[in-house]
This record gives C-alpha cells, sequence and structure tokens, in this order.
C-alpha cells in the first residue's frame, strides 16, 4: 500500500517564518501569512525573509499537494462552525438587535458591522472589510460569534469587570495581558496621547466617580461598550501605567467570553497602531 503523503499544515509554515508580524508581506501577522498561503493560494514569496531552501521546499509542497487540503485546524473548524449556526438566521430581525446595518442584495441580505471603527460586510459565507484592507479569519470569526449571540437584553449601563463574568476565571488573566496591560504600556506617561487615539474610535469621556487620569467609553462593535480606565505611571512610588475594563453586565448576551477576549487584544492592536 502507497505511503499517505503528509501535507503542509500551518504550523509547518510557521516555524519556517520569521516571526516577527512585521507586515511586509501585507498581513498583520506571519500566523495570517501562512494560513493565506496554505488555505486561500497566497504567494509565499510574498514574505521576504524565507530561507531560500525553505521557500523553494514551500513552493514545491504546494505544487505536489495540488487541491489537497491540509488537515482541518481550528480556526477553520470555528469558522465552519459558527457559519452553521446563522445559516438559517433571518438578518432583518438580527441587524437591529445587534446594531448592524441590513442591505438587502438580489444575491441575498447581508449585515455591515462596524468592528473598531471599521467596516465589514458579513453575509453568511464570507466577511470582508468594505475597505478592502487586510483582515485575517479570527475577526471572520468574531464577527461571525457576534452575529450569532443575535443579541439579547437592552444595555443596561451597569458596569462589571470581566472577573464578575460567568466563566470568566479561567480567561481573566489572558485579558489583563493581551488587552489591559497592552495598552497601559503603550501609552504609560502618554495621557493625552491616549486621549486622541481613544477619539479615532469615537469614545466619549464622561464624568465619573474615578481618579483615573482617562476615564472614557467607547463601543469595539455597536452593542458592547468597553469603559477604559487609565492611571498613568508614578515613577516616584514605583507604580506602572495601569489600564482597568469594564463591561455593561449585559455583555454575555451579545459575545461569548473567548470571543470577548479576543475583542480586548484586538482594541490593545488598534490602539498601539493609533499610538504610532
Amino acid at each position: 500500500m502507497a505511503e499517505k503523503k503528509r501535507l503542509l499544515q500551518i504550523l509547518d509554515l510557521i516555524k519556517m517564518l520569521p516571526r516577527t508580524n512585521c507586515k511586509e508581506c501585507g498581513y498583520p501577522t506571519c500566523m495570517a501569512f501562512a494560513t493565506y498561503v496554505l488555505r486561500e493560494g497566497e504567494d509565499p514569496a510574498k514574505c521576504p525573509y524565507w530561507r531560500p531552501e525553505d521557500l523553494a521546499f514551500v513552493k514545491q509542497s504546494l505544487i505536489s499537494q495540488g487541491e489537497d487540503s491540509a488537515y482541518p485546524d481550528h480556526l477553520f473548524s470555528a469558522r465552519k462552525f459558527v457559519q452553521g449556526k446563522i445559516k438559517e438566521y433571518d438578518f432583518s430581525t438580527v441587524a437591529k438587535k445587534i446594531g448592524a446595518r441590513l442591505v438587502e442584495d438580489e444575491a441575498g441580505d447581508y449585515l455591515i458591522v462596524n468592528l473598531l471603527e471599521r467596516l465589514y460586510r458579513v453575509d453568511k459565507e464570507r466577511v470582508e472589510p468594505l475597505d478592502e484592507g487586510e483582515h485575517d479569519l479570527w475577526e471572520h470569526i468574531l464577527l461571525y460569534n457576534y452575529v450569532a449571540e443575535a443579541g439579547g437584553r437592552p444595555l443596561t449601563g451597569n458596569w462589571v469587570p470581566m472577573e464578575s463574568l460567568p466563566g470568566s476565571l479561567a480567561k481573566r488573566k489572558v485579558f489583563v495581558s493581551g488587552c489591559e496591560e497592552k495598552i497601559a504600556a503603550a501609552y504609560s506617561g502618554q495621557p493625552e496621547l491616549l486621549r486622541q487615539s481613544l477619539k479615532v474610535l469615537k469614545a466619549d469621556f464622561p464624568e465619573l466617580e474615578s481618579n483615573a487620569e482617562v476615564a472614557a467609553v467607547f463601543h469595539p462593535l455597536p452593542m458592547i461598550p468597553f469603559q477604559l480606565l487609565f492611571w498613568d505611571a508614578d515613577l516616584d512610588d514605583g507604580f506602572s501605567a495601569q489600564v482597568k475594563i469594564l463591561f455593561d453586565e449585559t455583555v454575555l448576551d451579545y459575545l461569548d467570553i473567548e470571543s470577548l477576549v479576543f475583542l480586548g487584544d484586538k482594541c490593545a492592536e488598534r490602539l498601539k497602531a493609533l499610538r504610532s
């Protein structure tokens, strides 16, 4: 019996790529680039940092495996699963509940959803940014999950920390390191710059009973407000800058806890990018 050939997997490519997330290939991360090379037919030569022998190996392997696909990974399985959840949804009833705009088209209705002040077209087959810029499968899954939850209770204005949300115990540390600590480090010593960046995200700056240098409310997704509190570093007392994110108590009516953690990470990435 002929030996079954082993197909390239995303991690095989990641091991050969520089893993610096330099974006010179046009994708936000090496993982995103590897995903599109393997799954969407992107040209691997768009990364200028392959070792020549590795690039030659990848090109030949892609030719050899032809139309075969690599073994399923969690990203594609997750996207397929959540697409299945919305397959029978009536977008006309979902749109208002999640703050999306419904577009009725001869080819089928679709939604326009605002993610961090970037508009995305979401239909039952694909997700695309309207500006045709870079995007990745994580954003697809996040937006599909947001649509799949289909909204819930009206926002109450009662703010709660992540640790008070059901099922958040195992996720709290990841949220702190992936969102709060990244924002705090990026804007340490620069509270006014943080205010300017938050204005790009259409933040409001309400009067709150807090001693934070910056207190703002913005909407990463239409029905998911974040309240951001920023305390600047105090070098005399040895305190580093800190950020605390609070959520409306209804947040899990609109997004599951794992997607909420990823949304926090996307917020940190966006604010870091606005800093430069």
